[in-house]
């Protein structure tokens, strides 16, 4: 995804060997269009493995994630970091 790696070469920012600060269009502001046109993408390399379902983190994985699933007209479900009061301990995915 050429796109993608222009905006990270462009905008990301190297914090560490072990962090890349994408804030401008991924954390605290999101690109819409860029999630999108990545969501297309996930959907196209994946259409004929017969996705059920898309899966992300409680993280910066939510947006990509969320326009794949829109994409592939699939159900999104997002594993929480922490146990969450309101869910019963039957429900499964």
């Amino acid at each position: 995804m050429d796109l993608l790696k222009e905006k990270i070469k462009n905008d990301g920012i190297v914090i560490n060997e072990n962090v890349l600060k994408v804030d401008n269009f991924l954390n605290h502001q999101v690109d819409t269009k860029l999630m999108d046109l990545i969501g297309k993408e996930f959907a196209d390399y994946f259409k004929s493995k017969n996705i059920t379902k898309v899966v992300t983190i409680e993280s910066s994985g939510i947006a990509p994630a969320y326009a794949a699933a829109l994409k592939l007209d699939v159900p999104l479900v997002i594993f929480k970091k922490q146990s969450s009061a309101i869910l019963d301990t039957d429900t499964t995915i």
